[in-house]
């Protein structure tokens, strides 16, 4: 069957602009938007990402880990089918003293990541050349993807892509070093999450074929990485700013690692910033009791996204109403 062929399941990069039209009444790419729901790791007047440099991380790590910044797992190569198995969960969540609230997304585990999964740019190749926009559900369409959600950073005013971007094998963007979590996948079907080096990003020996900025490393070998993550990727000045409410504001996310059979695994939780969902701190909890080995938080806010055969199959709380045509 078609649904289930070789590079169906493809998780996506999107920009800014999409955001708006990631929930649409109409097919048409114009309207307004009445409800935005932004949320951000850095601040608009800021650059993304952190001054640090990845020696300071290396440095400043756990001896536990050497010298190595990320992690590597062997991937599943398992063939046959299926391609992937998504499931829907809804489950009770609470932190500290607060009441516990019910939450709701998906669960997709895929069998041989090197062959199922692609990043892909806004609309398809050449799209973050151009600063191009496109919703998560036509951009799926452009390789007819089984399973898609959102990923990856773009600049808010000019829509550009943010971070490294790897797809199918092309560079698309490199970020020159800048130490955000990223997840990667190595020509020899190697799965990496961590914190990367220019050279890392840039090796000819075994490239990367995938490769996507997220922000903020959830999982390291099983443990919670969310504190050492964020004496990582928050500037100094953010201390009680920022980046600390994007890691602690419960809203929808998205997020993608894998478990102890190399088996890929993207994650997406309904919500709405403030007022559903899940704080990273849940995200990260809630995976390692999947059994989760090493994760990164990809995308958070409206924004976040999960489509099943080029439609919609998620809530996100970004709104758009189509414009009224009168003849």
């Amino acid at each position: 069957m078609d649904t289930y062929r070789v590079n169906t399941l493809f998780m996506f990069i999107i920009l800014c602009l999409v955001i708006t039209l990631t929930f649409q009444l109409s097919g048409e790419n114009s309207g307004d938007s009445s409800y935005q729901d932004i949320l951000l790791p850095y601040p608009l007047s800021q650059r993304h990402g952190p001054s640090h440099s990845h020696r300071y991380v290396r440095e400043c790590q756990s001896i536990i880990h050497g010298n190595v910044t990320h992690e590597t797992w062997r991937s599943s190569m398992k063939t046959g089918l299926p391609v992937a198995k998504s499931r829907i969960f809804v489950s009770s969540v609470s932190s500290g003293s607060e009441k516990p609230r019910w939450v709701s997304g998906h669960m997709t585990f895929v069998n041989n990541p090197l062959q199922s999964v692609s990043v892909l740019e806004p609309g398809g190749p050449g799209g973050c050349g151009i600063a191009h926009t496109e919703t998560v559900e036509k951009t799926s369409r452009v390789k007819k993807c089984l399973f898609s959600q959102n990923g990856g950073y773009f600049n808010m005013e000019t829509g550009e892509c943010l971070g490294n971007v790897v797809s199918d094998g092309t560079l698309v963007r490199n970020s020159r070093g800048i130490q955000n979590a990223q997840f990667g996948i190595k020509k020899d079907g190697t799965l990496v999450f961590g914190y990367l080096s220019q050279e890392d990003v840039l090796d000819e020996v075994n490239p990367f074929v995938q490769l996507v900025s997220g922000v903020v490393w959830l999982l390291r070998n099983g443990n919670i990485y969310i504190n050492e993550s964020m004496a990582v990727e928050c500037e100094e000045t953010q201390e009680t700013g920022t980046f600390h409410r994007f890691v602690n504001v419960i809203s929808a996310r998205t997020a993608v690692g894998h478990d102890q059979e190399g088996r890929l695994v993207l994650f997406h939780i309904d919500g709405q910033t403030d007022v559903r969902g899940m704080n990273l701190w849940e995200v990260a909890k809630f995976l390692k009791n999947q059994g989760i080995v090493n994760a990164i938080n990809l995308d958070g806010g409206g924004s976040s996204t999960y489509v099943v055969g080029g439609s919609l199959a998620s809530y996100p709380s970004d709104h758009w109403y189509a414009k009224e045509n009168h003849i």
